[in-house]
């Protein structure tokens, strides 16, 4: 085995790791221990995002009945009138919207990258902010179902008038409580996804083999940070509730 992972094409190794990380990540993240090609991930995960947001903003999405259910859950009327002079075309929204989720995604994982490094140096380490980088990165492919997911969608809904949260079909929200968008609470149930919790799965998994860390160690450390910032936003969302 040794011998065909050193001589085997590094494209070919990284194209079957893409799917490889989904049915058998231990063994998966096992083969990419030492060479990661973190590229891979990062690229098809922009590229699904932006094909998405492209085709939903600029090739299907009815934009004034889009605007006129933002300005709708806006509830003080001064804040809706200026909203409304502040709204932006089609196309700069799904501009705007490309730019962000590429921003967004290349921000996580660098997160990602140095919460592990400081982990790393107090637990005396040697994972650096690469490893930690491509862990993110990695643990991340199962995002890349929200590509087929959202085309889905869209082509179940020929009318243009089609939530954009309704891209994600696996959301807590859209599955079990069916909050209204205007919602506090709604914003959190629709962060938490199959493909969501499917990732910090695999970040258990992938730390676990890339440090040797215990499976306990490894729940701690990966679910610390997901644990705090959940737990901020729903307290904060619960707050808004009351």
């Amino acid at each position: 085995m040794e011998m065909i992972r050193k001589t085997a094409p590094a494209t070919a190794s990284s194209l079957d790791a893409l799917f490889g990380i989904l049915v058998e990540p231990a063994a998966t993240f096992e083969r990419l221990a030492s060479q990661r090609a973190t590229w891979l991930p990062v690229v098809t995960l922009l590229a699904a995002s932006s094909i998405v947001l492209v085709w939903y903003f600029l090739g299907f999405v009815d934009y004034a009945w889009l605007q006129e259910r933002m300005l709708a859950a806006v509830t003080d009327p001064a804040e809706r009138e200026q909203a409304a002079k502040m709204s932006m075309s089609q196309q700069t929204m799904g501009i705007v919207s490309v730019v962000g989720a590429v921003v967004a995604i290349l921000a996580g994982f660098t997160l990602y990258g140095l919460y592990f490094l400081v982990v790393a140096k107090i637990r005396n380490q040697d994972f650096g902010f690469r490893q930690g980088f491509a862990l993110g990165a990695w643990a991340s492919v199962p995002g890349l179902l929200l590509l087929p997911l959202g085309a889905m969608q869209i082509l179940l809904s020929g009318d243009g008038r089609l939530p954009y949260e309704a891209l994600n079909p696996t959301s807590l929200n859209h599955l079990l409580f069916h909050l209204e968008e205007a919602h506090p609470l709604a914003g959190v149930l629709e962060s938490l996804s199959i493909p969501a919790i499917w990732s910090i799965a695999l970040l258990v998994i992938g730390y676990r083999v890339w440090t040797g860390a215990s499976r306990g160690a490894a729940l701690c450390i990966v679910l610390l940070p997901h644990v705090l910032v959940y737990g901020a936003w729903l307290a904060y969302a619960a707050s808004r509730t009351a």
